[in-house]
């Protein structure tokens, strides 16, 4: 008799580890395909060429889901329930991470990569904005070498009527360190070690907010305006966070007249983006790059 309520308790504990996953994908699940919710959706996959599971298949290697959406604040119980699930999930196998920030303008910013697949430079980055509220839940795969992420980054309008913001789902593998299995690049994002690490993101960054200038009309619409004052907050975060790195002349001088040029091509459309690339050559400058 103890041994069949052993192994009744071990296949209940089994069931409760396997619903942990499933309860907060079904809540992602349902939100996505509510009416009440406007969603934009970009996903990537990548499987092993070679069939190698159990069965032949071809097994997972990384995956990437992304979820824009807008969403009426009178609706805000559909994002609650998500944030609830992941908080229920906190002490139950095979959920072993939560984590959260709660954004505000007097809140310093906490930026996390969420890494995707076996490439350290493939993540995807979320509390880049100090308004930008965020929860994310991590969970190990049937393959223990990976794991499941969730995630949910929001800002609530100014006027209090509106919520903006993606849900995130990446398929990772984890890093083996002393004999145990750890994320890679699940936590604060790393700053950059050298100049041409720089220069490529700044590059990808500037090219980024050119090409959102040239669709934008000459009057750029609210939600247009936010998303120039987002391209060039991030171009400020990383001559502030990085600029130091740029050692020389030549790069010193081609970043500078690149923000310049920023600013002219901005003019009058924003303010508040002109202010973010005006303070971005200012840090640049306090940096020690000089003309």
């Amino acid at each position: 008799m103890k041994r069949i309520i052993i192994l009744v308790l071990t296949a209940t504990l089994l069931t409760a580890n396997a619903v942990a996953q499933k309860n907060v994908q079904r809540a992602f699940d349902k939100f996505i395909n509510s009416k009440k919710v406007q969603v934009e959706k970009s996903v990537s996959s990548q499987y092993d060429p070679f069939p190698s599971g159990k069965k032949g298949e071809h097994l997972l290697l990384a995956q990437r889901d992304i979820y824009a959406f807008t969403l009426n604040a009178r609706d805000r119980s559909l994002l609650d329930k998500i944030l609830i699930q992941m908080e229920e999930d906190r002490t139950m196998p095979p959920c072993y991470t939560v984590k959260s920030h709660r954004g505000g303008n007097n809140t310093p910013i906490e930026r996390w990569n969420c890494c995707v697949g076996n490439d350290d430079n493939n993540a995807v980055p979320i509390g880049r904005d100090t308004m930008d509220n965020w929860m994310l839940a991590c969970y190990t795969a049937d393959d223990e070498a990976y794991r499941h992420l969730y995630a949910v980054e929001w800002q609530e309008s100014a006027e209090g009527n509106e919520i903006k913001g993606r849900l995130i789902y990446t398929y990772a593998k984890r890093r083996v360190e002393g004999g145990k299995l750890v994320d890679r690049r699940v936590g604060k994002a790393e700053a950059f070690e050298t100049e041409e690490e720089f220069v490529l993101r700044f590059t990808i960054a500037k090219d980024d907010y050119l090409s959102f200038l040239n669709e934008a009309g000459k009057q750029l619409s609210k939600e247009e305006s936010r998303q120039a004052l987002l391209h060039t907050y991030a171009i400020f975060l990383i001559c502030r966070d990085n600029g130091h790195l740029v050692k020389g002349e030549e790069w010193r001088r081609t970043i500078k007249e690149e923000v310049r040029k920023l600013i002219v091509k901005t003019g009058e459309r924003s303010e508040d983006a002109k202010w973010c690339l005006q303070h971005a050559l200012l840090e640049l400058e306090k940096q020690g790059m000089q003309k």
